[in-house]
């Protein structure tokens, strides 16, 4: 073997040897730093990061996958005649129907059919992910718009779940110790949270999840003095105790919106209200005129309010609020009138054979004909029109 000028054999046997301890200096750097990158992982896991990682990737692919899939354009057929629920998800939508439900994405491709067969069947929708459950019955499941992510089977009845838009869930169940449970999961369906009401806080009727998804009012009735009463907790993930309880008389609570994180819209059977969910006060409220309420819609930026006559043909009221409860406009609309739909540019009122189109100050602008009655408007990416079984976009209709 030659060797390199003023090298002697002495010296390159050094070279060698040193060579081998940098070679063995390296692996056990390698080693080490998979150690500290499996331990990473595994602290991860067990703090729910890992966990919450994967959910979020996993619904990322999903929705990659899907915008890939091309849709049959609108409108479709849903095979559901009598929907009981119509929610967005994912730009798209899924409906229940008593015996099953459909998933649908935003280019209008069926993704998703699933029998359920519950005696009362209910949704609740985050933007990729929903909860399907039996209400008084035992099973609860998490469902993606491509698979089944989790299912559970509780020992009490079901009597309410929510989702938040980032898929977490709310689930209260009776029990057999308390007045109910209330159990909040993460997005790998593990729980984060408990809670029990007592019987002067009351059993939860509706749930609704803070914006950024670390709070969550609950509405709870409750007996007090041989009345009724309604009790607003607004409770955080991260404390044990319940944050602000607001006293709000003895009206049922029928829906629930977060403005923002420090503003909760409340809509009672006989007013809507604003309050603060730092403080609890109440910053607007606006009560119904004299009649029948048939339906209320609220968007982030208007709430739209339906009051009906005891007179069957009569006409109906168009009541159009800011989100301060400050009316923008009224419309008289005739009659037979069911739903409305309120959106941050305007108010879609289903009628006997069509929708019906205002402006926010409550103008009239057009009126869209449809086959047969129509049952739900839904605004999703498309605004869209549910009757007769399909699903049609909801547009103007071209002038003559």
């Amino acid at each position: 073997m030659e060797m390199e000028p003023n090298q002697t054999p002495g010296g390159a046997k050094l070279t060698r040897l040193s060579a081998l301890k940098h070679r063995r200096r390296l692996r056990r750097l390698r080693t080490a730093a998979l150690a500290l990158v499996v331990l990473a992982a595994l602290a991860l896991y067990a703090s729910g990061i890992f966990g919450r990682g994967l959910a979020l990737l996993s619904d990322v692919v999903e929705s990659a996958r899907i915008g890939l899939q091309p849709g049959g354009g609108w409108p479709v057929k849903t095979g559901i005649a009598e929907p009981l629920q119509v929610e967005s998800l994912g730009g798209g939508f899924v409906e229940l129907g008593n015996q099953d439900l459909v998933v649908f994405s935003a280019r209008g491709a069926q993704l998703r059919s699933i029998a359920h067969n519950y005696a009362r069947p209910c949704i609740s929708s985050g933007k990729t992910r929903f909860v399907l459950y039996n209400r008084a019955g035992y099973e609860l499941r998490v469902e993606s718009r491509t698979r089944t992510l989790y299912t559970n089977t509780y020992t009490q009845p079901i009597l309410l779940a929510e989702m938040a838009a980032g898929g977490t869930v709310a689930v209260v169940t009776d029990s057999s110790r308390y007045l109910a449970e209330v159990t909040v999961y993460d997005s790998t369906f593990q729980p984060i949270y408990q809670w029990y009401p007592t019987d002067s806080e009351g059993v939860p009727g509706q749930i609704a999840f803070s914006q950024n998804g670390k709070r969550f009012a609950a509405a709870c009735l409750s007996a007090a003095n041989g009345q009724l009463a309604v009790k607003i907790h607004l409770l955080d993930l991260n404390s044990s105790t319940i944050g602000l309880t607001i006293d709000a008389g003895s009206s049922p609570v029928l829906q629930m919106h977060w403005l923002s994180n420090t503003k909760l819209l409340v809509v009672f059977q006989n007013r809507i209200a604003v309050f603060d969910t730092t403080t609890g006060e109440q910053l607007a409220t606006y009560s119904y005129p004299s009649g029948t309420l048939l339906s209320v819609s609220a968007s982030q930026r208007a709430i739209g309010v339906l009051i009906g006559s005891e007179m069957a043909d009569a006409p109906v009221r168009l009541i159009l609020l800011d989100t301060n409860c400050q009316e923008l406009g009224t419309a008289s609309v005739p009659a037979p009138t069911s739903k409305v739909v309120c959106t941050r540019s305007g108010a879609y009122v289903l009628r006997g054979g069509g929708v019906a189109a205002y402006d926010l100050e409550g103008e009239y602008l057009w009126e869209m004909s449809t086959d047969s009655q129509p049952q739900a408007v839904l605004n999703a990416k498309n605004l869209l029109v549910f009757s007769g079984g399909q699903a049609a976009l909801v547009t103007q209709p071209a002038e003559e």
